[in-house]
């Protein structure tokens, strides 16, 4: 439960991040949508278009309007909602004002939706398709009287308005819903990322502790390897620069335990070590004990203690892994 709840505040400060740099982003939309005016203008200068150029000139005026107030909201309201809708918002105006302007606006009115998925909110993704929808509601009640007279069969402005809207409103519907459901596919997404990385942050920092733990406790050795007993080989985990001094790493494996303990043990129990450290024999005396070991006198002072621990068995049951230690007792 605490993870989830860990997890959930990750994806939070995604969310809200997003949003901040969407927000920001949005200012360079407005700003690229102000270049619709010329284009406009020029398609009215090669006659295909009848929309005046003082319309084309207020759309330009007011989308970089817009686009320097989404960027002073931005800069302090980087997180509020005010900042999220004002391009939208904004956005819708413009577009309404097109419409009233005869300048057949349809694919554009998809913008809204689109752009809104980006926040990766389901909130605002339905407020930004019903703000849409409300725009188009609009837009086309102010455009029926400029389109009836081109029509024959509807010779009434409610008759084409209601036949538009049936149109728009399953379209609005249907776009609604696939994008609704591709914001829901999205924010798992994400969950299930910012999830699963913080599993793996919590998985690293157990390892991480883990590794401390095990340095600490090897440092009180003055020898640790870890012996394969299958292919007769070790890996050094920690040995002091005394033992490192007098052992070979060319040498096999049972030479260079020998070596080392040598160097540290009296040699008045000599028989008595080497059979202790006989590979050959060490698998049988683990058999039914999980380590082996021996203590005797060192060569500096005090006793030393050698031992074998279990960490590992075959399929056979049969001792493969283990570890080696020699500390000073005192």
């Amino acid at each position: 439960m605490q993870k989830k709840l860990v997890a959930n505040s990750h994806y939070r400060d995604f969310i809200l991040r997003n949003r901040k740099s969407m927000n920001e982003s949005m200012s360079r939309v407005l700003l690229i949508c102000a270049f619709t005016g010329p284009a406009i203008a020029l398609a009215r200068l090669l006659g295909y278009s009848d929309v005046s150029y003082l319309s084309c000139f207020v759309m330009s005026l007011v989308l970089v309007l817009l686009s320097v107030g989404q960027r002073i909201l931005s800069k302090y309201m980087p997180l509020g909602l005010l900042t999220v809708f004002w391009g939208v918002i904004g956005l819708m105006f413009v577009l309404t004002f097109l419409c009233t302007v005869n300048a057949n606006i349809y694919i554009t009115y998809a913008l809204i939706p689109i752009v809104s998925l980006f926040y990766c909110e389901k909130s605002v993704y339905l407020i930004s398709v019903a703000l849409n929808y409300i725009m188009i509601l609009v837009s086309n009640a102010l455009m029926g009287e400029l389109h009836v007279p081109s029509h024959t069969i509807m010779q009434e402005p409610l008759q084409w308005f209601v036949t538009v809207m049936t149109g728009y409103t399953i379209e609005t519907v249907v776009i609604g819903a696939a994008g609704y459901y591709l914001c829901v596919r999205i924010s798992n997404y994400f969950k299930e990322t910012y999830s699963s990385n913080q599993e793996l942050d919590d998985k690293l920092r157990e390892e991480e502790r883990k590794t401390r733990i095990g340095r600490a406790v090897t440092s009180l050795y003055q020898c640790v390897y870890v012996v394969d007993l299958k292919k007769n080989s070790y890996e050094v985990v920690q040995r002091d620069n005394f033992v490192s001094d007098v052992v070979r790493d060319e040498d096999d494996l049972e030479t260079n335990i020998e070596r080392g303990v040598f160097a540290l043990v009296e040699n008045e129990d000599k028989q008595k070590i080497l059979d202790f450290l006989n590979i050959k024999t060490l698998p049988a005396r683990l058999e039914k004990q999980s380590m082996v070991y021996e203590e005797c006198m060192g060569r500096l002072h005090g006793k030393v203690q050698l031992s074998f621990i279990l960490v590992e068995k075959d399929a056979e049951g049969t001792p493969s892994v283990v570890v080696f230690t020699l500390r000073q007792l005192a």
